[in-house]
């Protein structure tokens, strides 16, 4: 088992759905990402920003009732994985006795948060992501959605030079300013012979 801290929170970039960030303490640039829910994932961040409630929220509860009765939490360890869910466990220690109690990854992390008890995990049980891989990807996409838009900028400007250079030539329109060109404007005077047709 590894020791592991709470990175931060994320949110799935599909579903939404809260991601807590755990992190390897003795390499950062190891991730292991859990699934979580909106509620648990507002009581880690809760605790981590320090907010204080003026009556306790469930997980102040369940620490109150877990010293009230005189226990202490050792650690919570993230132990395995059965139908995609994981499996977690909480330790207690009550009067020289470990009491395991069969617990949800992200409610086992926010116990452990209230004891600023250590935090477990199986490496074989959660899947790692490095965040190096991770900044990486996030660069080459970067990088390749910039080389097709200048592409695709680039095919834009031939398009439109194109265009410039090589204008439709109307025919009929061609021909009207040819003649427009041509015209004088003694053309337009009434002659005299127009005047007689006309009385």
């Amino acid at each position: 088992m590894i020791q592991v801290r709470v990175r931060n929170i994320g949110l799935d970039a599909l579903t939404g759905a809260p991601i807590v960030m755990l992190e390897n303490i003795e390499n950062t640039d190891e991730i292991y990402p859990i699934w979580i829910g909106v509620s648990e994932a507002e009581g880690i961040i809760i605790k981590q920003s320090g907010v204080e409630t003026p009556r306790p929220l469930t997980y102040d509860l369940m620490k109150n009732i877990i010293e009230t009765l005189g226990g202490q939490v050792k650690y919570v360890a993230v132990v395995d994985k059965k139908d995609n869910a994981y499996i977690a466990e909480i330790v207690i220690d009550k009067d020289g006795e470990e009491l395991h109690i069969d617990a949800r990854p992200s409610d086992a992390i926010n116990i452990a948060l209230r004891f600023d008890a250590p935090i477990y995990l199986e490496e074989n049980v959660v899947q790692k992501v490095s965040l190096k891989e991770i900044q990486e990807a996030i660069q080459k996409a970067e990088a390749k959605e910039k080389a097709e838009t200048e592409k695709e900028a680039q095919e834009v400007k031939e398009t439109v030079t194109e265009v410039v250079e090589e204008p439709e030539v109307d025919e009929e329109l061609e021909q009207f300013r040819k003649m427009l060109e041509n015209i004088k404007p003694e053309d337009f005077a009434i002659k005299p012979e127009d005047k007689k047709d006309k009385n």
